[in-house]
């Protein structure tokens, strides 16, 4: 069975990465100023980052129309592909996954389309898995229950260098940004069970973030083994390296996937400077 596997730019892999393991990526839309150009193909991160800090307002993204996915699915239908698995973001960050749902309706391939329940580095992992199950050969059936049973194992931690854009969203006060920014603290988010973004920790300084990752990546390794891990940034990527480094430091038996440049979706809220790690067992 030929198996096309579909996902959406806030996967935050590069172009070269889509293209070697044949992945298609559907793009989301990002409105900046009076533009809304296609997030990744017209405006890569890089790009993103200069004219989100030169923009006054926090940019908006919207999701692919159905028309958009209808297109995609009925060319690799054209194409010869027996079935798609179409992985998305979590549904409570994007209505991405309900465009996806929709035009799988309206084709005459099967077409499962995922909520991942993750976004950025950790939708990359399951991407990935996907990718690994197809080119093993295994059914689209089993390909899309592997993949729904691996949201509950795949976790994502971020942390913000800035709470600017934080304000500038609404998810903290300006008095809260401004006391924080006193004491030097920083706060810590993962992702729950639906994908939402969630206030986990605060810690102190950087070195704070470094060990609080640390200490999140000691417990999924109890849990699960070996880890897989993707980390994630926005011009940070000297952060990463260090926790790489601390993650070694504590004997973690781990192997690094990828490190990703942040896309628009988690960048607009958490800022430059955020970084990230995507944690799935590797075994899993």
């Amino acid at each position: 069975m030929n198996i096309a596997i579909v996902t959406d730019s806030t996967c935050d892999w590069s172009p070269e990465e889509y293209e070697q393991n044949n992945v298609v990526m559907v793009p989301l839309k990002i409105q900046v100023g009076e533009q809304t150009l296609l997030d990744q193909l017209e405006l890569p991160s890089e790009e993103f980052y200069d004219r989100m800090l030169a923009a006054s307002e926090i940019p908006m993204t919207s999701q692919p129309s159905p028309g958009d996915f209808v297109a995609v699915y009925e060319r690799l239908a054209g194409e010869g592909f027996d079935a798609v698995v179409s992985l998305h973001l979590a549904p409570v960050l994007s209505g991405t996954l309900a465009s996806a749902e929709m035009a799988a309706k309206n084709v005459d391939i099967p077409v499962a389309a995922i909520d991942s329940k993750n976004a950025t580095s950790s939708l990359g992992l399951l991407v990935e898995k996907a990718c690994r199950m197809r080119d093993g050969g295994a059914e689209f059936s089993a390909i899309v229950s592997a993949l729904e049973a691996a949201t509950e194992k795949t976790h994502l931690y971020l942390a913000p260098e800035s709470t600017d854009n934080l304000v500038k969203g609404g998810r903290i006060t300006e008095e809260q940004a401004q006391g924080a920014a006193m004491l030097n603290i920083k706060l810590v988010f993962a992702l729950d069970e639906t994908g939402r973004l969630v206030n986990l920790d605060k810690v102190k300084g950087s070195k704070g973030i470094i060990k609080r990752f640390v200490e999140a990546a000691v417990a999924h390794a109890e849990e699960y083994g070996p880890l897989r891990l993707r980390f994630m940034h926005a011009r940070n990527g000297g952060e990463v390296e260090k926790l790489i480094d601390a993650l070694e430091a504590e004997g973690i038996e781990f192997e690094v996937a990828g490190i990703d440049s942040c896309g628009a979706t988690v960048a607009t809220h958490a800022g430059i400077g955020v970084i990230g790690m995507a944690v799935s067992p590797a075994n899993g």
